[in-house]
């Protein structure tokens, strides 16, 4: 199999020839946007081997007049007069250019998918990380300004896969079960990750579900339509076969974002993955961690990892 056909097979709970992996981490300063950032996910690519990339987002949601956004958030009032980005806002079209350069550079190799960071973590980028508090204290004023954030992304996203890219990592956030509580999340959080996701029905092949954190309520997030679901199944929540019987999809993970991905040796990170594979099975399994990994690590550590699964 060719690595298109390998996490396709994957997608798909077939047989593969070996078990799919993909591991990404943000490009250190100078490399994070335009065609800096074009060359350095192609330079990575090319040297660790992975069977499909995620293209990172490094354009965060904006407020202010000069990025089309007409509300700068400061009190929970604030959230009531946002007005949904266009899709001509900077920070969108820069993203879109990347991808689109990106995959052109892939020339069909791989599969690439590209960041999303939902309502919740958009709304941290525009209120200086006071959207939990914000939440806390007026509900209905936050929930209305993240639904119009739901909006743009929504638009955004089907853009994304427009560009060239065959889904979308969507990095959901908020979930952690001492930052709200269930009906906290189901009431005012999930409605606006669902915008976004429903959006991309018959969009994209290839659109994985990033469930952000520890000690995270999983199973609020079952039924949000994805291809295949990512977590951190190496801390507090459910361990890969829990999490399958759980989200009934292909699951993408099983190796700690930091430890011995980081610090090696080869030989171990190997029987690491060897011993993920034997735990769960071929089927329905792509190897990666728990989160991104840390930018400055060894990318020969990541591809003794992608050569374990084989």
């Amino acid at each position: 199999m060719n690595k298109v056909e390998r996490v396709r097979a994957a997608l798909a709970g077939a047989e593969v020839d070996r078990v799919p992996a993909s591991f990404w981490f943000h490009f250190p300063s100078g490399q994070k946007q335009g065609i800096a950032s074009v060359k350095a996910h192609l330079a990575y690519y090319r040297a660790s081997g992975v069977d499909f990339l995620k293209i990172m987002n490094e354009h965060p949601y904006h407020s202010g007049p000069d990025k089309h956004i007409n509300a700068t958030i400061k009190t929970p009032a604030d959230w009531k007069a946002l007005r949904p980005a266009p899709l001509s806002a900077s920070f969108f079209q820069e993203q879109l250019d990347e991808i689109s350069r990106i995959v052109d550079g892939l020339h069909g190799e791989c599969l690439a998918i590209t960041t999303i960071f939902g309502p919740f973590s958009a709304g941290n980028a525009i209120s200086d990380g006071r959207v939990t508090e914000h939440l806390k204290t007026d509900p209905i004023a936050v929930s209305q300004g993240l639904g119009v954030i739901a909006e743009s992304l929504a638009q955004f996203a089907i853009a994304c896969i427009e560009a060239g890219a065959a889904g979308i990592y969507y990095s959901a956030q908020g979930g952690e079960q001492d930052r709200f509580t269930a009906d906290e999340f189901a009431g005012f959080l999930k409605p606006h990750d669902l915008t976004v996701l429903n959006a991309l029905s018959g969009h994209g092949e290839f659109n994985l579900l990033h469930i952000c954190g520890d000690h995270i309520r999983l199973p609020l997030y079952a039924d949000y339509p994805t291809h295949a679901v990512n977590w951190a199944s190496t801390k507090h929540n459910l361990d890969l076969k829990q999490g399958y019987s759980l989200f009934k999809r292909p699951v993408v993970g099983g190796i700690g974002d930091r430890g011995l991905i980081v610090d090696g040796p080869h030989a171990d990170i190997k029987k690491a993955v060897q011993k993920v594979i034997t735990d769960f099975g071929r089927r329905s399994l792509m190897i990666g961690a728990d989160c991104t990994v840390p930018t400055e690590i060894d990318v020969s550590n990541l591809q003794a990892a992608v050569e374990a699964s084989m």
